[in-house]
């Protein structure tokens, strides 16, 4: 991605990145490679389901199934996707963005909270809008941790997991939101990718507690 998680460009800025990227596809592997990555081949590309939404991807365009328009940043997303070079996953461990590969272990960045903001703002005060918002986009609820969170897990890429802990507030604290990709997440993206998939999921939990 081009444009970093916190600079917030305008939607224009999303589709000319994408734009740029479109010429990659050409270098992409629509067959045996893209199945290992979880695509579906079919004539003349691959297809995805990647947040609810079916996507197909050929070499020149990634475009949503269903003839409707499609957020540039998950189109630019699924190009750097079918490119990656990644083996194996998702890791069986999840760790906070802060805490991946050229992070220090445990130190968190205040970047977080703006990727997550959207959770706090719509599901603050209501973990049953949460919990259904999960359940419409294939989230699966895991047992309770430790402490009250409780946690979903999301296979937003079949290679790429995420989780999304929720603890509900109470007398002393507000509720508290974190992200989690598992642990080989980062050898199929990069840094700021993963920033824009976490950004992303959050956006589209937001979003379907509206629907």
């Amino acid at each position: 991605m081009t444009n970093a998680p916190n600079s917030c460009p305008p939607p224009d800025g999303y589709e000319k990145n994408y734009q740029l990227l479109r010429s990659a596809l050409a270098q992409a592997d629509f067959g045996d490679r893209a199945r290992e990555l979880g695509f579906e081949p079919v004539a003349g590309g691959a297809r995805l389901s990647f947040l609810g939404r079916a996507y197909h991807l050929d070499p020149q365009e990634v475009r949503a199934v269903d003839g409707q328009p499609s957020l540039a940043n998950h189109r630019s997303l699924l190009i750097h996707y079918i490119l990656s070079s990644g083996q194996g996953g998702p890791g069986s461990q999840y760790l906070t963005l802060w805490q991946g590969e050229g992070f220090i272990r445990g130190r968190r960045d205040p970047g977080v909270d703006i990727l997550t903001r959207p959770l706090l703002e719509a599901f603050a005060a209501d973990y049953l809008a949460f919990q259904k918002a999960a359940q419409a986009l294939g989230g699966q609820k895991l047992e309770a941790e430790p402490g009250g969170w409780r946690e979903w897990l999301f296979p937003v890429l079949p290679r790429v997991w995420m989780k999304v802990g929720y603890l509900p507030a109470d007398e002393e604290f507000p509720t508290e939101v974190r992200a989690y990709f598992d642990d080989l997440a980062p050898t199929y993206l990069g840094f700021e990718c993963l920033a824009f998939l976490c950004a992303v999921l959050c956006q589209a939990l937001a979003a379907a507690k509206e629907e």
